[in-house]
């Protein structure tokens, strides 16, 4: 089951449970950082989780990954608390044509562009939500195919800090990339992760079946998102 996962930023707030209720809607106004305008967001007051797909994507009484509210002219995310700093700094970003090309993808995308370009959290938040970047897009191949490419390269560059504090941790976020790249069709790149992997965890009774699983799909070419069982 997922231990701890209490890596600083948006890391520990997808990643931990909550309590079991159903989904419950709400609009919440939110400001936008960048010009003070106020909108409505649609979210949820409580949601339950019950388990996790191979790949990461939650499990629960909402869906998932959970909306991010974005300002709506410049789709830039309604990030809380920037210094006067890093907010100077947003408003040349969403100038930018590098962010005009990237304002209309998945918000997950845009926010992993954002935390990157302005240097915001911990060096794991842009690959995470890269991660559930790639959770919006199933349903668009080209598109999954793309930004499970760039997940892969982000992962294995910035998360060798996480994984020497947080080992067990990273361990299981490793077996959600190896099925990321098996959803993208890349199995020989999965099944290397894999074999390397399994190496590491095999104290982990849990994590071992998911990835005894995980070989499965590979061997047979199969490409599907995969919910294993009920448990996180």
């Amino acid at each position: 089951m997922l231990r701890r996962l209490v890596a600083a930023g948006a890391l520990g707030v997808l990643l931990s449970s909550t309590p079991a209720q159903a989904g419950t809607p709400i609009t919440v106004q939110v400001t936008c950082p960048l010009t003070g305008a106020q909108f409505n967001f649609e979210t949820t007051a409580s949601y339950s989780t019950w388990g996790r797909e191979l790949d990461g994507l939650p499990l629960g009484s909402w869906t998932f990954p959970l909306a991010v509210p974005q300002c709506p002219e410049s789709r830039f995310p309604a990030l809380e608390d920037l210094s006067p700093e890093a907010l100077a700094a947003a408003r040349i970003l969403v100038e930018t044509p590098e962010y005009q090309a990237i304002r209309e993808q998945s918000s997950y995308y845009v926010l992993a562009y954002v935390t990157t370009e302005l240097g915001l959290g911990e060096a794991i938040d842009p690959a995470w939500h890269l991660l559930q970047a790639t959770w919006q897009v199933r349903d668009h191949p080209e598109l999954y195919r793309s930004y499970a490419a760039e997940l892969v390269t982000r992962w294995d560059a910035d998360s060798r800090e996480f994984r020497a504090a947080e080992p067990d941790d990273w361990m299981w976020i490793e077996s959600y990339v190896v099925n990321v790249e098996r959803q993208a069709g890349r199995f020989a790149e999965a099944g290397a992760r894999l074999d390397a992997l399994e190496a590491m965890a095999a104290d982990d009774p849990d994590l071992m079946e998911r990835l005894v699983e995980t070989r499965r799909l590979i061997a047979e070419g199969n490409a599907e998102p995969f919910g294993l069982d009920l448990r996180d």
